[in-house]
């Protein structure tokens, strides 16, 4: 079987699907489809009317008219509305990454608590019974959900700034005329630029190898509070940023840092979102490297508060049904 079959595999499939089984087969047979049930609830017995009916709409989905009434509820107790003007019919869910689900939003709970704990799809696939490609369209809802979510957040008062790099996947990485890969902060490399203020923190794509002073500043300057104080290293593709928003600057060069203990490195907040942005990707480490800013707005939404991960889960699903969009499985895997 091919791999990309196997990845679409249900997980509910068993060797032993419609066939006589001897008595192991039938112990294994009826455990396996027990746990099976047990983490794939139906619609009903998800019990998530009364969460998802919390959600009104502010308008309608379809021509967004604000003049729409109650129209009777499902077969799951959702409510159903009416539009006025447009005479179509939706509910909470109609337009959102909920909609048309087949999978109740608890297990969506389970998917995304995997995620915050750095699991890789894959391994949550085989952990809560999806397909790889459900895990995998379920991690495009998450970076849909999240896709403008650093935009306005501002750091202040202290600001850790240093860039980090990230390999280009092997397969597209560049050689020279001797047909030798490229090495050191070449253009295979991914620079991501990080800043932190131990409050909340940013990462931010920018682009192949050294990035510039105009690329620093395009990245973090609606990001830091004028008069804030940036402590970085001594990296002359800083200054731009620090002249334009009149920024205090504490610098030390990089090599004198070098064996220095985290509690005795001033650099040592940054470092540490580093560390941990590296373990972040490394747990997806085959990712498709166009879609780096979706994983850096994820990390970024890991990091910062709330800090329980039940909560965040809670304000992914607020983010979800209040700032509605739509990704249809087709439209992911076309």
């Amino acid at each position: 079987m091919s791999r990309k079959k196997s990845y679409g595999k249900s997980r509910r499939e068993t060797p032993w699907d419609g066939t006589p089984k001897n008595p192991t087969e039938q112990f294994l047979y009826d455990h396996y489809a027990d746990h099976y049930k047990q983490k794939h609830p139906s619609l009903l017995e998800a019990h998530e009317a009364d969460m998802v009916n919390s959600y009104v709409p502010k308008s309608c989905p379809y021509c967004g008219s604000g003049h729409f009434s109650q129209n009777g509820k499902d077969d799951i107790g959702i409510q159903r509305f009416v539009c006025v003007d447009c005479g179509k019919r939706f509910k909470p869910t109609t337009g959102t990454i909920f909609d048309s689900r087949r999978i109740p939003i608890s297990e969506w709970m389970e998917y995304c608590l995997n995620i915050f704990r750095y699991v890789s799809i894959n391994a949550d696939s085989w952990n809560n019974k999806n397909a790889f490609t459900t895990s995998k369209y379920w991690l495009e809802k998450l970076f849909l959900t999240l896709e403008h979510y650093q935009d306005d957040i501002t750091l202040s008062e202290d600001v850790w700034l240093d860039e980090t790099y990230y390999a280009v996947i092997m397969r597209e990485r560049e050689k020279n005329d001797k047909g030798d890969l490229l090495r050191g902060l070449s253009r295979n490399q991914l620079c991501i630029g990080v800043a932190t203020d131990k409050k909340k923190t940013i990462c931010i794509l920018e682009g192949n190898g050294k990035p510039s002073q105009k690329k620093t500043y395009e990245a973090f300057a609606t990001h830091i509070v004028e008069g804030s104080r940036l402590i970085h290293d001594k990296e002359s593709t800083h200054k731009k940023l620090i002249k334009a928003l009149n920024l205090q600057s504490t610098e030390y060069n990089s090599k004198d840092l070098k064996g220095l203990d985290d509690k005795n490195n001033p650099l040592d907040p940054v470092n540490r979102v580093h560390y941990q942005l590296k373990k972040f990707l490394n747990a997806h480490s085959g990712f498709n490297r166009d879609e780096l800013t979706g994983y850096m707005n994820l990390f970024s939404f890991v990091m910062n508060p709330p800090s329980d991960p039940l909560e965040k889960v809670a304000e992914i699903v607020k983010m979800a049904f209040e700032n509605p969009k739509l990704l249809r499985y087709r439209d992911s895997f076309s």
